[in-house]
């Protein structure tokens, strides 16, 4: 794909002119622009606002800047762009409103203007690197459509760069397939991909080298397993869990419970657009394993003590001080005593006493809100209080969807939100039913999705 092709993309799909060559120089040149730096470049859309210097221009002078910026000719660098962007346009000016004049139209609105400095760009960039812009030659290269590649992205096949090529995304049942499944994908990859099978982190199944024109035969085959591709666009993401399960420090069922979720939220909530994606984790325990505080939403189990202290003997080797991993506990003049600040609720301490005064724990979940990793990482909130059914938890993750399809502004991640509105008022709404008594309002609204990957 050219910097021309995946620019007038993005002009056409909603995009400003300065916006549309940023997010088109992430995907062809590898400039990493985060969305909210693509989103300070609205406002230069339209000169400005009032025809002065074209967005255009403005967008490929960040690009510019984001590849050079480090070297002493950057101003020389930018000048040279400038003067070639003036002769190319032909009319002498960088101004919008005299380009608009010329190129403008009501069915296209700016598109030539957006490609003709994106292709100027390109080409000017391969100068700076010392090479040639080359057509590929005949049966090499990509020759699929921008549009195409977004409309099938959608289905879960994701190009390789420069090819006609895909990676097919195949959705499990949070890192489960059965044998018979996996049977079926593995032929799919023989007869349809390169032969290789790659795992997600996830938990989804990519089937990498399928050509384009054989993804609906590849859907097909899947299919006849009950498998369905995915997992992409500004939605719910797949669920992901650990193994909480079956692992010894697991707090509840975590392949039940967020099954559960997967087909309430992926499957049911699969033609719900939201502001960005969304990421739903499952921890069994304290331990973090899954990494629910680094996702949109993370549930994690807990176990907490109920401790009687009148059964307490003050052993000099207190077994639920010896069990703690966080020693929350500590025997203080003959009594055991929990450090309610240090103490992660895991369990692992209850059972231990001999003396029974720690026998019982109550199973509970933790909900964090607003995690996110990346090139920004934002770790989660931990929402006010403990939620002690699975219905419950269901519904805070309905809510927590519901607030970030309400408060969430296009191609912001739900952290960004939270920071935005205030994670009291955030934790105020998650912990009352007011989402979840507008939710046929707010699945009403007309919301744009504004994420790229």
């Amino acid at each position: 794909m050219t910097l021309k092709e995946q620019a007038g993309y993005y002009y056409n799909n909603g995009r400003s002119c300065a916006e549309a060559l940023l997010s088109a120089a992430n995907d062809v040149l590898g400039t990493d622009f985060s969305d909210a730096e693509i989103l300070t470049f609205t406002g230069f859309g339209g000169g400005m606002g009032c025809k002065s210097t074209c967005g255009s221009l403005t967008g490929a002078i960040a690009i510019l800047s984001r590849l050079y910026g480090k070297r002493s000719d950057i101003r020389a660098i930018c000048s040279e762009y400038v003067t070639i962007f003036t002769e190319g346009m032909g009319i002498g000016t960088i101004e919008c409103g005299a380009l608009e004049d010329k190129y403008r139209t009501v069915e296209t609105r700016c598109t030539a203007t957006v490609e003709m400095t994106a292709d100027m760009l390109e080409k000017y960039i391969d100068r700076l690197e010392g090479r040639e812009t080359k057509k590929a030659p005949e049966g090499e290269g990509c020759t699929i459509s921008p549009d195409d590649i977004k409309r099938v992205k959608g289905m879960g096949f994701l190009n390789h760069k420069g090819t006609n090529r895909f990676n097919a995304r195949i959705i499990t049942r949070n890192g489960k397939v059965t044998a018979e499944e996996f049977a079926n994908i593995s032929e799919a990859a023989a007869k349809y991909g390169d032969g290789d099978i790659n795992l997600t982190t996830r938990l989804t199944i990519e089937v990498s080298g399928v050509e384009y024109d054989d993804i609906d035969a590849f859907r097909q085959h899947i299919a006849k397993a009950g498998l369905v591709t995915g997992g992409t666009g500004n939605k719910v993401r797949p669920v992901v869990a650990c193994k909480g399960t079956t692992c010894q420090y697991g707090n509840y069922d975590t392949a039940a419970l967020s099954l559960a979720a997967h087909k309430r939220f992926y499957e049911g909530y699969r033609q719900v657009i939201l502001p960005h994606k969304f990421k739903i984790a499952f921890g069994g325990c304290p331990n973090n394993c899954v990494k629910p505080n680094l996702n949109d939403i993370g549930i994690f189990g807990v176990n907490i003590p109920q401790y009687d202290p009148e059964k307490c003997r003050g052993c000099k080797k207190c077994q639920v001080e010896s069990a703690c991993p966080v020693k929350a506990a500590k025997v203080i003049d003959g009594k055991m005593v929990m450090d309610p600040a240090e103490c992660n609720n895991c369990g692992r301490c209850i059972a231990k006493c001999p003396f029974h005064a720690a026998d019982e724990g109550r199973k509970a979940w933790g909900i964090y809100i607003g995690g996110r990793w990346g090139k920004r990482i934002a770790i989660g909130k931990q929402l006010t209080k403990y939620f002690y059914s699975e219905a419950e938890v269901l519904d805070e993750i309905e809510k927590a969807i519901l607030l970030f399809r309400s408060e969430g502004l296009t191609g912001e991640r739900f952290a960004d939100t939270i920071e935005r509105i205030g994670f009291e008022r955030a934790n105020e709404l998650m912990l009352s039913n007011e989402l979840l008594e507008r939710k046929a309002e707010i699945l009403g609204l007309n919301v744009v999705g504004g994420g790229t990957c």
